[in-house]
């Protein structure tokens, strides 16, 4: 059920619309709230998990990470849009997001901790499913916020503020995760994620929820509503953006997904500093965050400079092929480094031109929040199937190496599709 009040009277904790300093100490929660999302999925999947799995048996350890990220994919489709759905036809005192993400980050901290403790591949694979369910339901109601409680003329500020709990979660993240012991990076973990959850829900209080109007039931045809929700893939552009998206995403995530087992079996573990992969694990995506964030900010500036979007995100998508293709010439630490550098760069280019480039694709004024969650899927869907495609690449096409040659082309095709797209330049 959508709110149905104009954006700019959404209402406050008090009855009264929402102020601009309501909204500011919003932003400033979300921030922190979305930061720890972010570092929960980055620290567990990129570091601490491959860890567990190779310790309960290391020669089944690419098919066992490939089904507990597969199934942790499973979980996760159902649960984010299930956030979503499920707090719109909340109706309590507390609002119709708040008791949601409350209940999501009590049951995700459990489960972290659970997990730490788990030491065999059944207990891994049913605490990995509850706790990507918990955090991705909890994904889907944090998200609802943004539309909720924030005015239309500050949309913008507010997606870029929050935006920046992606980068600041996954440094976060793999640095608590490759810094601390297992059970005590799951705790710290938890703990941040209960912390700032608590900032946000007694810091910004929702309103009550009571007298908004009951949920509306759709008693109408199945197949029709179904067929209209994806009416914007009978537009050419729509679908090549979509298709875009998706084939960048699968190359960054299908990748970074293995570095790690890539670090301890492609590099070597002798020839990372120290033997640590962990900590080699944190260096590289700190590197590339790092550049990542640095080029986002010049890249948007210029391209907003130039008028050309399209070509900006093109180009972007051909560096992170380029980038690919270090590591095979340069299969050693030095290599990575560039190679994270290099990623960082093209990937923080896209990220700060895709979603202006995504809006312009939109066919329909009426649905532009429907036809931009349907873009969503292209960043998400990826990154849930990432383990399970990157495992059978590995196994079934020589290892490693066949990796990077699929990222690599995946992203050409990504920025071929890009550049194919008409309504913009």
């Amino acid at each position: 059920m959508t709110d149905v009040r104009p954006p700019h009277q959404i209402v406050a904790v008090d009855g009264e619309p929402a102020s601009r300093p309501r909204v500011g100490r919003l932003l400033a929660l979300l921030l922190p709230a979305t930061a720890a999302m972010y570092a929960l999925f980055n620290g567990i999947s990129a570091v601490i998990l491959p860890v567990q799995v190779e310790a309960v048996d290391p020669a089944s350890k690419v098919g066992n990470l490939a089904l507990l990220t597969t199934l942790a994919a499973v979980a996760s489709m159902v649960a984010i849009p299930a956030g979503g759905a499920i707090s719109d036809r909340t109706r309590s005192r507390f609002g119709r997001r708040t008791p949601w993400i409350a209940a999501a980050a009590v049951v995700s901290a459990v489960a972290c901790i659970l997990m730490g403790l788990a030491d065999n591949l059944p207990g891994l694979i049913a605490t990995t499913v509850i706790l990507w369910f918990a955090a991705n339901f909890y994904s889907g109601a944090i998200t609802a916020i943004l539309p909720d409680r924030i005015p239309e003329d500050r949309r913008g500020v507010a997606s870029a503020v929050i935006g920046m709990g992606t980068p600041i979660g996954i440094v976060v993240g793999v640095q608590v995760a490759s810094r601390a012991g297992q059970l005590t990076a799951y705790a710290v973990i938890a703990l941040v994620l209960l912390v700032t959850t608590a900032l946000l829900l007694f810091g910004a209080k929702e309103g009550s929820a009571r007298d908004l109007p009951a949920p509306v039931r759709n008693r109408g045809r199945a197949g029709v509503p179904f067929r209209s929700f994806f009416a914007a893939f009978t537009v050419r552009d729509f679908r090549l953006a979509f298709l875009s998206r998706f084939l960048l995403f699968a190359s960054y995530f299908v990748v970074n997904g293995y570095l790690f087992y890539t670090l301890q079996d492609h590099i070597g573990t002798g020839n990372v500093p120290g033997g640590d992969v962990a900590a080699a694990v944190s260096t590289l995506l700190t590197l590339s965050i790092v550049v990542w964030v640095l080029a986002a900010n010049v890249a948007g500036w210029i391209a907003d400079k130039v008028d050309r979007r399209k070509l900006f995100v093109g180009v972007s998508a051909l560096g992170v092929a380029a980038s690919m293709t270090i590591p095979l010439a340069m299969p050693t630490w030095t290599g990575m480094l560039v190679y994270a550098a290099c990623l960082g760069a093209s990937i923080g280019t896209y990220f700060a031109i895709d979603l202006a480039v995504m809006s312009l694709v939109l066919p329909d004024a009426g649905s532009e929040g429907r036809d931009l969650g349907i873009l969503q899927v292209a960043t998400g869907l990826p990154q849930l199937l990432a383990g399970a495609v990157g495992g059978a690449v590995i196994s079934w096409f020589g290892g490693y190496p066949a990796l990077f040659v699929f990222g690599s082309l995946c992203a050409v095709a990504s920025g071929v599709l890009m550049l194919r797209i008409r309504c913009i330049r």
